[in-house]
């Protein structure tokens, strides 16, 4: 009975001391491969004092532009219209307003509107026995002389026609002949702390933008009707 009892107990340390054996030997399971590894990207901290440096000069600005008459907000003419869209959506009705800012991209040399077509007409034949060949008869009735990139060409070609035909150019002039917007400016009056805050944060959304007090437009005189034309 013994040499049994201890026969079974040798197998089980046997089977014991198997199962170790193999557990250690057995290869490790494979861990799960990173997914997208040269994605990843190292956010670095903002350094605690300066972020709060550029808080309390953020609350300083919004406080000043708070304290302002009026407020412009100046966007790329790309941006315009989505600008004014959420400008509207603010409810600020007639505090709101909005400009172009317009650069010249073209200059022309002209004479100005002629009594009528016939005399243009007569004008455009004069200028062209006088050696004039640059000569264009506008539906208005004005004559062109040229259109030129910049103000400087323009002025030269103008010294250089008069030359030729002094008597019949002594009213041409160089004009402005073709505009292009450079930006748009939305003028808001009398901004409240909160005004301020949801256009600091509206900014954020705008490349190439600015947000700073000016001064508010001036509305137009109202016409002054004498008593006389009463």
């Amino acid at each position: 009975m013994w040499r049994l009892f201890f026969f079974l107990l040798l197998l089980a340390n046997i089977a014991f001391g198997a199962h170790l054996y193999l557990s250690a030997t057995a290869p490790k399971e494979s861990l799960v491969p990173e997914v997208n590894r040269d994605a990843l990207n190292i956010v670095s901290a903002i350094d605690p004092a300066k972020a709060q440096v550029e808080a309390s000069e953020s609350k300083k600005f919004n406080e000043t532009l708070a304290g302002a008459a009026c407020i412009a907000f100046t966007v790329k003419p790309a941006d315009a219209a989505r600008a004014q869209s959420l400008l509207a959506g603010m409810g600020l009705g007639a505090r709101l307003e909005s400009r172009n800012v317009e650069d010249v991209t073209r200059y022309g040399v002209i004479m100005p509107v002629q009594r009528d077509k016939k005399a243009a007409e007569t004008l455009v034949a004069s200028l062209k026995r006088a050696g004039v060949t640059d000569v264009l008869q506008l539906a208005d009735n004005a004559v062109s002389l040229g259109i030129f990139s910049t103000e400087e060409t323009a002025t030269r070609h103008l010294g250089e026609i008069r030359a030729k035909a002094r008597a019949l150019l002594e009213s041409a002039v160089v004009a402005p002949r073709g505009t292009q917007v450079r930006e748009t400016i939305f003028t808001v009056k009398a901004p409240d702390a909160n005004l301020v805050s949801r256009l600091s944060l509206m900014q954020r959304d705008f490349a190439v933008s600015t947000l700073k007090a000016t001064t508010c437009p001036v509305p137009p005189k109202a016409a002054v009707v004498s008593s006389d034309a009463i």
